[in-house]
């Protein structure tokens, strides 16, 4: 079995966020319509997320922003051979943070609950999540019933706003390949066998 560059290789915490990052930034403004539809919202009470990264900033510079990293590995498990190459099913701890600033204590908490529960929605969709990556070398899925949500206190802020902020913990599943080098090949090997009666010389042998 052979593989495009890169797919025999492990993918690695740093792929897995990115894959969650580029999935939510692509599937977010799309769903988020639904959302302000079904709950008679404009895009000032649920706006649409201005930034998604998939590392923890020293600032906040856009609102509302969704971090999404990968807090451990949960678990390496063999599940099989790929040609000739082990393939395991990794499990990463993963975290996805919403974070929001408005005017009111009221209008903030809202604004981050119901912007966790789009996120929430997109992370439940495994269709869509599978759907976003043609490619099925890693058969990336989530674990549903590995999902928590927690909620963090409001802080007040200048000028009568407020900041509040949320994160879904989830595992994300993903299959991974480690691809076994070749080390070398051994060539063929003259096994001749050269005889001699009792009392002849030995034969010559040829090098070559």
């Amino acid at each position: 079995m052979t593989y495009p560059l890169g797919y025999s290789l492990m993918h690695g915490p740093h792929f897995a966020k990115k894959y969650v990052t580029d999935y939510l930034r692509q599937d977010i403004p799309v769903r988020i319509i639904d959302y302000r539809n079904g709950w008679q919202l404009d895009d000032k009470r649920l706006p649409t997320p201005e930034e998604f990264i998939s590392y923890e900033p020293l600032a906040i510079d856009a609102w509302p922003t969704v971090i999404t990293v990968v807090i451990s590995s949960r678990q390496f498990s063999r599940i099989g051979m790929a040609g000739p190459d082990p393939l395991y099913r990794v499990g990463y701890n993963m975290r996805t943070y919403v974070w929001v600033k408005t005017e009111g204590n009221e209008e903030v908490t809202l604004m981050r609950d119901q912007l966790t529960t789009v996120i929430r929605s997109a992370l439940l969709d495994r269709p869509c999540l599978k759907a976003y990556d043609e490619r099925d070398t890693f058969k990336a899925a989530i674990d549903e019933a590995s999902m928590v949500e927690e909620f963090s206190d409001i802080t007040l802020l200048k000028g009568d706003r407020s900041m509040a902020g949320a994160y879904i913990g989830y595992t994300l599943e993903i299959d991974e390949i480690v691809s076994r080098r070749q080390i070398g090949t051994v060539g063929e090997i003259d096994l001749s066998v050269l005889s001699a009666g009792v009392g002849q010389p030995m034969p010559e042998l040829n090098p070559d």
